[in-house]
């Protein structure tokens, strides 16, 4: 297999399972769970539109999204972005007592951790790079997404290989 092939196994047949018709019966999903007064708003837009619940609500979302990304501090951004899934899987899996989950989530945290302590200084010399708030963006949600997992990619290529021999060379007292 190709290298590209290995880095990325299993991530292409979770890609590809996220369609057009998957995603509106998730927000069809969500919209159940709303109060009454929400649902008959929706269902008069729909009425209004000729379009359905599921894809207002989805570009209403999308809609929120950008104007959060776009409107708010960046650091406030990175921070939520950075912080607010990966809080809610580590406790789902301290919770669901999940222990195949605790390496990619001790990964990630280590690497969030060290990521924010490394690019404080290093913050003012690289925001003159093009989009540089858009790639920390992205990096991080890299290595948390439930599909893609990239702290897994980081533990196996880079802490295992470089780290860890380095680690276990130290004395302990």
């Amino acid at each position: 297999p190709s290298r590209e092939r290995t880095l990325y196994r299993g991530c292409d047949e979770r890609l590809t399972s996220m369609d057009i018709e998957s995603i509106k019966s998730k927000i069809d999903e969500l919209l159940t769970k709303l109060p009454e007064p929400v649902v008959a708003k929706l269902d008069d837009l729909e009425k209004t539109t000729n379009q359905p619940k599921s894809l207002i609500a989805g570009g209403a979302g999308v809609f929120l999204v950008l104007l959060f990304l776009f409107l708010c501090p960046q650091p406030l951004v990175l921070n939520m972005v950075g912080c607010a899934y990966p809080i809610f899987a580590s406790l789902k899996m301290l919770a669901d007592d999940a222990k195949e989950e605790l390496p990619m989530w001790i990964t990630y945290w280590v690497i969030f951790t060290s990521f924010k302590i490394v690019m404080g200084p290093l913050d003012f010399i690289l925001s003159f790079v093009p989009f540089y708030f858009y790639l920390k963006l992205t990096f991080l949600v890299w290595l948390f997404a439930p599909n893609i997992k990239g702290a897994n990619w980081v533990l196996d290529k880079v802490v295992k290989v470089y780290v860890f021999p380095l680690i276990k060379d130290t004395k302990s007292d």
